[in-house]
Order: C-alpha cells, then structure tokens, then sequence
C-alpha cells in the first residue's frame, strides 16, 4: 500500500468519526421532524439555530388549504435541555404599558419571541402570569394556563386562592395587582408601578422589607413605598380603620394556593384550541372575537410535557396568506402533532421573531404593533 493510500484510509477513517459524534450529540434537535409537515411535497427552511446542538427548531411552511394559501411559522422548544427557556415577559416589566416585540426582545436578549395574549385597557394582563417564581396577576379559573413546572410545561385551568399571613394568622385576600371594588382587599407590588391607582377611598398599608410601616386612610391613590408593596382595603360604606386586622410593625408575607406547585412560569391565554387531542375551538372567543373568520392566529402547544410549540399564521393579506378559521387552526394543530393548545392574541398582533429577524408578515402594512407582553425563548448559548 502507497502512503498516498494509507494517507487517504487515515482521512476518511477520522470523517467517519467526526460524523457519528456529530449525529450521536446532535440528536433530533438537528433536523425537523418529518411528521410536523403535514402536507407533502414542500421543503421547509433550514432552521434557524446558534449552534447545531441547541434544542430550539424552527420551520415554515406555505401551503394551500382549502383552496387558500396560508404562510405559517412553527417554532418548537424542547424544555428538557436545561439551557433553553421560555416565558412570559411584560413590557418594560411592568403591568401598564405597550412595547415593539422587536424591542422587548433586544432589552431581554431573547433568541425568540412572539406576541402573548390579551391585555385589558393600558395594557393590564387579562388572567394569571407568574415571571420567574412571583405570581404577578391572578388567575380568572376560565381559560387555559400555560405553566412551567421545573422544566415540564402544562396547559390547564387554575384556581388560586391569595392569602397575606401575619402574626400567624391568615387573611385572604381578593386580588393582586388590579383594581379594587368596594368591600376588596387588594395587594400591589412594584409590577403595578408606583401608585395603587385606587379612586376610592381606602386604608393602605404599606409594607417594607415584610414589615408593616404605615396604615393610612386615603382618598385616592397612594404610593408604593421604595422595595415595598401596598395592602389596600377598599372601604364598604361606614366601614373603618378598626375593621383592619394588621397594624403597624405586623411582620407579612404573600402566599398563594394552586393546583399545582413551584410554579415558576405562568401565562393564562385564550380559549382552548385542542384539548386532549381534540379540536374543541368554539366559533366565537370572549378575547379574540368570532373565530369562523380567517384571520392571523397565534398559538401555543404543547406535544408533550417537554415540548412546546409556538406558531403563528399570517392572514387578512389576499393572494399571500388567508389565516385561519378555528376549527382549521384545529385541525392543522392534530396534524402537527400538538395534543393541547390555546390561543394567544392574534389579528396585526400576530408576529413571530427569530434572531432579531421579523419572520412572519404582520396583518397591518408589515408594521409592528405594540403590545402588553410577549412569549419569550431565551438561550445559553
């Protein structure tokens, strides 16, 4: 044998190696799976990843559907790599205001994000949100809630129940976060912003380091104290200060009971979209309005407790992309292999962004539109 020979042997024995290693550490996180493309016959994009190991993939898909085109985003996330998250964040990290998803992305360093749910007026979120382990908004108990449990996510209604203990006592408490109605106690944190809003009159307590410092009656607002939160007491006519069962110098802490525990994300969406395997959408949706219509939908799925899936379809844009009626959005969720799933907001709020890059078309002109928070994936990598 030449050492020409034995020289090209060596270097298609160390390629061979190289491959296997490659193949044996990327795993499925390398390739898109086969059945997520439920029409045949097209080719989906590369994926777009920062190295070829890391367990976020993503696809699009053009198709025709009921004689109509339709351009969808597929992002799916694989939690039981510990080095990729996902979230919900609020714009400017506060429970008031409207951000560009592009923005919120570039302040929190996400690989990836698309638009949440519904937010009442001036941006308030509609139902439970959890953010890294502090339960920032209550939960309504009527609509499904996205939870990441210790790196394995859930969609399931929730009950809580709020509760303020102090000297060993437990008093349960209506709200957080929101605005109070006569007879309510409501608890603020510094998400709410640096008032308690109230139009009322009330007596507040307001809280240091888990210390009661103050207890004053108001007639309006008061002013969150600085690393502090407020306990407002909206007063029933006649009602008094001596009603109020905490007094100055009371050492409190927050606590919640749910159905679930170490609940370090939570996001409660929409309707249900497919439950258990069925296409169970209605026609009509409290939040995002008549769903026969075919408009741009933003989802999220779960496949298994490990895998999630974010997807948007763009519409309202003849001769690009039509979107999706529910029962439509339904069925291609079954066909992606996604068990359970609930909207997020959709219509021009619809985008998807991958690595700072806008990857859908957003209803109106293409143009971004500011929004109460977002869905967030970030990565160490």
């Amino acid at each position: 044998m030449t050492r020409k020979n034995r020289a090209n042997i060596f270097l298609i024995m160390i390629a061979v190696v190289a491959i296997s290693l490659i193949f044996q550490y990327a795993g499925d996180f390398l390739f898109v799976e086969p059945q997520s493309l439920i029409d045949s016959g097209e080719k989906p994009v590369q994926p777009l990843q920062k190295s070829w190991a890391q367990p976020v993939k993503y696809n699009h898909l053009s198709r025709t559907i009921n004689g109509l085109k339709q351009e969808i985003n597929i992002l799916e996330v694989n939690l039981q790599n510990e080095h990729v998250h996902i979230k919900p964040v609020l714009s400017f990290d506060k429970i008031f205001g409207f951000e560009k998803l592009s923005k919120i992305v570039e302040r929190k360093g996400a690989y990836a994000a698309v638009n949440s749910g519904i937010f009442y007026k001036f941006g308030r979120p509609s139902g439970m949100l959890v953010i890294d382990g502090e339960l920032i908004s209550n939960s309504t108990g009527k609509y499904p809630v996205f939870t990441v449990l210790d790196r394995e996510a859930v969609l399931a209604q929730i009950n809580t129940v709020l509760w303020i203990e102090y000297s060993g006592k437990r008093l349960k408490i209506s709200n957080i976060n929101a605005p109070g109605n006569l007879g309510d106690i409501v608890l603020y944190t510094p998400a709410y912003g640096t008032k308690n809003r109230a139009g009322t009159e009330n007596i507040t307590a307001a809280i240091e380091n888990g210390i009661v410092t103050d207890i004053s009656k108001y007639s309006g607002s008061a002013s969150l104290p600085q690393n502090g939160m407020l306990l407002t007491f909206y007063l029933l006519p006649g009602q008094s200060s001596n009603n109020i069962p905490i007094r100055k110098g009371d050492k409190v802490k927050f606590s919640y009971d749910s159905e679930f525990s170490q609940i370090i994300q939570a996001y409660e969406c929409g309707s249900w979209i497919v439950k258990d395997g069925e296409v169970v959408i209605g026609d009509k949706d409290e939040w995002v309005g008549v769903m026969t219509n075919r408009d741009p939908r933003t989802v999220i799925g779960l496949k298994d407790k490990h895998r999630v899936v974010l997807l948007t379809v763009d519409g309202r844009q003849p001769g690009y992309s039509a979107g999706f009626t529910g029962k439509e959005l339904g069925q291609f969720l079954l066909g992606l292999g996604i068990k359970n799933a609930a909207m997020l907001d959709g219509g021009s709020s619809t985008e998807m962004i991958i690595k700072n890059q806008i990857i859908n078309k957003p209803s109106y002109k293409g143009l971004e539109r500011p929004l109460g928070g977002a869905m967030i994936v970030q990565t160490e990598y």
